[in-house]
């Protein structure tokens, strides 16, 4: 039954999210991706027509899925902003290594013939 799988994966994600640290975020990515692509493409044999049993098992899957969907922004927006801090650090270490490359705070003009 396809939806039971689904329903499966659904609480595997659930567990992998709940024990989620930001020490092991690429094995935990790792993982997160594959039960996504598994699910996805449990997603796509859906039957056009559930029967009242895969009704109720959908309702379930939509309630797991509401409960994982928030600690998911918040991993994306620690993902974005560890990669913005990153991106900061970089330009200042480049202004750092090569201050006269940009323009200047007080409107200087620095020649750079030698």
């Amino acid at each position: 039954m396809v939806l039971q799988r689904i329903y499966d994966l659904s609480l595997e994600l659930e567990q992998l999210v709940s024990g989620y640290t930001r020490e092991k975020r690429d094995p935990f990515l790792a993982e997160l991706q594959q039960l996504l692509d598994q699910r996805e493409v449990l997603l796509k044999q859906l039957p056009a027509s559930p029967t009242e049993a895969e009704r109720e098992l959908g309702k379930r899957v939509q309630a797991i899925n509401r409960r994982i969907d928030e600690p998911l922004k918040r991993i994306k927006q620690e993902i974005a902003r560890d990669m913005n801090q990153f991106r900061q650090r970089k330009q200042t270490v480049n202004r750092y290594r090569n201050p006269y490359t940009g323009p200047t705070k007080d409107g200087m003009f620095l020649d750079k013939r030698e």
